[in-house]
């Protein structure tokens, strides 16, 4: 292991002593790492839910759960709407709360016995109970899947990130979490390669994102509403960039209106108050969406968006995607990013707002790269190796079965 990444994991503990000043014991999280890290292991997988209905790993959940038994397997949701959610599915899920009253010693020894923990997401050191999460599992195997893919343009992960952190605590939080797995969930490509290249301490596994498994082993993408158009952002990190964000929305919605399109909108989890209230007055007749799964992309005969991920997921299942990049210049200043050139030649580019008319149309009525754009798709799975999700599935129950 470098030196670097041998200091980085240092930087973990000072984050779990650093965060627990307000417990009544500063030590727990540290020591039940600690113990963690010790403590004989049972052949279980917890999969730790984020904050994202849109991730991976309800995905995941459902297909582990036809091949494990049920003291095998755990979901531990991130709130009551997940708890809800993965019992109404039949899976043995489970919610960590130091605020509960109910007895929780059976899930803190089911947490710290784990083989394997499942994440999407590296936010797990924003709450007192995510951390004491992070440490019960700490001595598991971890692998991340991540909650999205790099689209056209996306953001830098991993250590490549840690130079434009201007806090510790987003410092540390980046640092732990990208050193701190053991499997790293990626495609093929030369964007995904960027953007884990320097996570030398984590094996890669070569996949899909999981939430694709499914409908990419399915039939081909046939629009089920002709002339429906998803506007779905990534959410913007500055007030200049909100405001050129519902400029395009509001434009995107004029020209459906004038074309008889029908839109629906879904903005990110993490849009602003500002915006979605902006953007609710603007709507039109435009259908608001609490968000989106993988199935309900195939609805629709074109996805448009500027920065997210989203736009690798309907690239990847054959939807015509436009990508509205006309505040790039503003958002590599705020978020390090990534040009996928790939997915630029096989998505819509808009980078000023008066192409968007045409681009949209383009999507929309012709479709002129819809045989590139099944050639990316086809290639990206044959780097893969195996049917979306095998290798993801595969990792996982070979960590499971593993010697500790």
């Amino acid at each position: 292991m470098g030196l670097l990444t041998t200091e980085l994991r240092k930087i973990q503990m000072v984050v779990f002593d650093r965060l627990m000043r307000t417990s009544d014991n500063p030590d727990e999280p540290r020591l039940l790492a600690e113990a963690s890290q010790q403590i004989p292991k049972d052949r279980r997988v917890v999969l730790v839910e984020s904050d994202l209905d849109y991730g991976n790993l309800r995905a995941l959940a459902l297909d582990l759960n036809k091949v494990l038994d049920e003291d095998e397997l755990l979901f531990l949701a991130y709130d009551q709407k997940g708890l809800d959610w993965a019992r109404s599915k039949n899976l043995p899920a489970a919610l960590f709360s130091t605020k509960s009253k109910q007895d929780s010693a059976k899930l803190w020894d089911d947490l710290i016995r784990a083989k394997v923990s499942v994440y999407e997401n590296h936010n797990w050191w924003r709450t007192k109970d995510q951390l004491l999460q992070r440490s019960l599992l700490a001595g598991s195997h971890k692998i991340q899947l991540w909650h999205g893919a790099t689209g056209p343009v996306g953001k830098v992960f991993g250590l490549e990130r840690l130079k434009t952190q201007k806090s510790f605590w987003h410092f540390a939080a980046v640092a732990t979490s990208s050193v701190g797995f053991d499997e790293l969930v990626n495609e093929p490509s030369q964007a995904e390669y960027r953007r884990t290249r320097s996570l030398a301490s984590a094996k890669s596994i070569l996949d899909v994102e999981y939430r694709l498994v499914q409908e990419l082993n399915s039939s081909s993408w046939t629009p089920q509403e002709p002339k429906h158009i998803l506007i779905a952002p990534t959410y913007s990190e500055s007030s200049a960039g909100e405001d050129e964000l519902v400029k395009w929305i509001f434009e995107v919605t004029k020209i459906a209106k004038d074309r008889a399109w029908n839109v629906d909108i879904a903005l990110h989890p993490g849009a602003k108050p500002r915006v979605s209230n902006l953007v609710k007055r603007k709507a039109g007749k435009a259908r608001l969406l609490s968000g989106v799964n993988a199935s309900d992309l195939r609805r629709y005969s074109a996805v448009v968006t500027d920065f997210s991920g989203i736009a690798h997921d309907a690239l990847m299942l054959g939807i015509p995607t436009v990508s509205v990049l006309i505040d790039f210049d503003n958002y590599k200043k705020l978020c390090p990013s990534i040009i996928d050139d790939d997915q630029i030649k096989v998505a819509f580019i808009v980078r000023h707002l008066d192409e968007l008319k045409a681009q949209l149309s383009q999507a929309i009525e012709s479709d002129p790269l819809a045989t590139v754009r099944e050639n990316y798709g086809t290639s990206v799975i044959s780097g893969i190796g195996s049917l979306p999700g095998v290798n993801t599935r595969d990792a996982i129950m070979a960590a499971l079965v593993k010697d500790s």
